[in-house]
């Protein structure tokens, strides 16, 4: 017992140092403050949901105390209790939740599951952002100039050197009108991306308290969060704001959902070739350097596998046998 409550402190401590570093102006810290669920996530998964929310008080306690409350309550909604709820969802029986439970059923929660909790939490959250942005500017409109003002302000040194091709202002616009959905899908992706390598670890050390699934396969979404994709996507498009910016930010928790199970089906039906490897490096080469082009198309491969289910088509397809052999 001893020995948990000191993990779950060192947790707590190391995840309100990396949120803490994001306020240094540097890309390693923005990459360190990236991480800052993994610690939490790791308590939670290793050892128990126990020291897990230990590890999350102790790192918004320290947050208060060493910067300010405002900063920890930010960290405490945005990291802290996403980071223990995903975690904690993650390894728990399905039974716990679901008492009719059936025998033959699932022990634990699908990673596609997992996800959809991950993608509503990036929802959530971005909703968040925007609504407080609302109440406290009196109005969407003269939020979205306000908030473009001020990164335009910030940007302005940026811009100065370069092309006449794009403005400051015209970032800053930009920015301000996609902001909302790239800030649900990147939190889906900081989760996950945690999650997976918390995970992993906990795995290697033997701790981990369920068996790892085979991610290719499993990470299948339930077809109707495609239907509510597309719906989001044509009401950003059809709507006036701020009502269009609010589907905005389903459609883009939503998007990164179904991109991480294209992403998947790429995995999957990639499986037996020579080039494998190389063309997964390729592709996630192409995840960092041409985000804007490869995610898209990732998420339509996800789209059309709910709706087709591409891999299980792939999989009844029978493998060419050798010339010569029976």
């Amino acid at each position: 017992m001893l020995h948990r409550f000191v993990v779950a402190i060192g947790a707590g401590c190391a995840a309100a140092l990396l949120f803490a570093v994001s306020t240094q102006p540097s890309l390693l810290a923005m990459a360190l403050a990236y991480l800052a669920p993994l610690p939490i996530m790791i308590a939670t998964l290793g050892w128990g949901l126990d020291a897990g929310a230990i590890a999350g008080g102790i790192s918004v306690a320290a947050l208060a105390l060493l910067a300010e409350p405002l900063s920890a309550l930010l960290f405490a909604a945005s990291v802290a209790g996403p980071a223990w709820a995903l975690g904690a969802f993650a390894i728990t029986p399905v039974a716990r939740y679901f008492r009719w439970h059936k025998p033959d059923a699932p022990v634990h929660p699908s990673v596609g599951a997992v996800v959809t909790l991950a993608a509503l939490f990036g929802i959530v959250g971005s909703a968040a952002v925007l609504t407080t942005i609302i109440v406290v500017y009196g109005g969407y409109r003269e939020g979205a100039r306000q908030v473009a003002s001020a990164v335009a302000a910030l940007a302005a040194d940026a811009f100065d050197g370069a092309p006449d091709q794009l403005t400051a202002r015209e970032f800053a616009d930009a920015l301000v009108r996609f902001g909302p959905p790239a800030i649900a899908a990147s939190t889906l992706m900081m989760l996950c991306v945690n999650l997976y390598a918390a995970a992993r670890s906990t795995q290697l050390s033997r701790n981990l308290p369920r068996p790892w699934p085979d991610l290719p396969t499993s990470l299948s979404l339930p077809w109707p969060l495609g239907v509510a994709f597309l719906a989001c996507l044509a009401a950003f498009y059809a709507l006036p704001s701020p009502a269009a910016q609010y589907f905005s930010v389903g459609a883009g928790g939503l998007g990164g959902a179904l991109a991480l199970q294209g992403l998947a089906v790429a995995h999957a039906l990639s499986r037996g070739l020579k080039m494998r490897p190389l063309m997964l490096v390729a592709l996630y080469a192409c995840c960092v350097l041409r985000a804007k082009y490869t995610l898209p198309v990732l998420a339509a491969l996800g789209l059309l596998d709910g709706f087709l289910r591409l891999r299980s088509r792939a999989a009844l397809i029978p493998t060419p046998t050798p010339t010569g052999q029976k």
